[in-house]
C-alpha cells in the first residue's frame, strides 16, 4: 500500500511538470546589483567633492562617516576629495573601513599644485599613509593645503568609511 502511494506521487509530480531538481544557476539576473552597504547620508558627506577642485574642506576634527558609492551612470565611479591644511608636523592620513568582495578602498595624497605625493593601496582593512614614511613613500609635508582621495579599490567597489588627519 505505501509503495503505491509513493509511486502514484512520483507519477503525478512527474505528469504534472513539477521537477524535484533546483537549478541555482539562474536564480539571479545576470545583472543584479549587491546590496547597498551605505546610507544616504553617508553617500551625501562632503558633497558635491567629486574632484580635487570641488574637494570639502576638512580638520583634524572631521572624521565622516562617508561612502563610496555606486555611480549614478555607468561607466562612471564615486571619488571622494577632501582638502586639510598640513602644519609642517607628521602627519597620519586614514581611513578606516571593513574590507570585504567589492568594497576595497585606496588612499591617495596631493599636493595642492595636483601632485601626488602618496597612495595606499592595500587589500585589507584601512589605507594609511604616515609622512614622514617609507611605507608607502611619503616625505615630511611642509606646511600648506594638501588633497586626499578616497577611491575605489577596483572598478565597482563600494563601501563606507571614515577618515583621520593626525598632526
Amino acid at each position: 500500500m505505501f509503495r503505491e502511494r509513493v509511486a502514484l506521487l512520483g507519477f503525478s509530480l512527474i505528469t504534472s511538470g513539477c521537477s524535484l531538481i533546483l537549478d541555482f544557476d539562474s536564480a539571479l539576473p545576470a545583472d543584479a546589483m549587491i546590496d547597498t552597504v551605505y546610507t544616504k547620508a553617508e553617500c551625501d558627506y562632503g558633497e558635491p567633492n567629486d574632484n580635487a577642485v570641488d574637494a570639502k574642506d576638512i580638520t583634524t576634527s572631521d572624521t565622516g562617516p562617508a561612502a563610496i558609492c555606486a555611480a549614478p551612470t555607468a561607466g562612471a565611479e564615486d571619488h571622494d576629495f577632501y582638502r586639510f591644511t598640513a602644519t609642517g608636523a607628521p602627519a597620519t592620513i586614514k581611513i578606516e573601513f571593513m574590507s570585504r568582495v567589492g568594497g576595497d578602498l585606496d588612499l591617495r595624497l596631493f599636493s595642492n599644485d595636483g601632485t601626488m605625493v602618496a597612495q595606499s593601496r592595500g587589500f585589507t582593512d584601512n589605507e594609511v599613509i604616515v609622512c614622514p614614511g617609507s611605507a608607502p613613500l611619503c616625505p615630511m609635508l611642509t606646511a600648506g593645503p594638501y588633497v586626499m582621495e578616497v577611491l575605489p579599490g577596483v572598478s565597482g567597489a563600494v563601501n563606507t568609511y571614515t577618515f583621520s588627519v593626525v598632526q
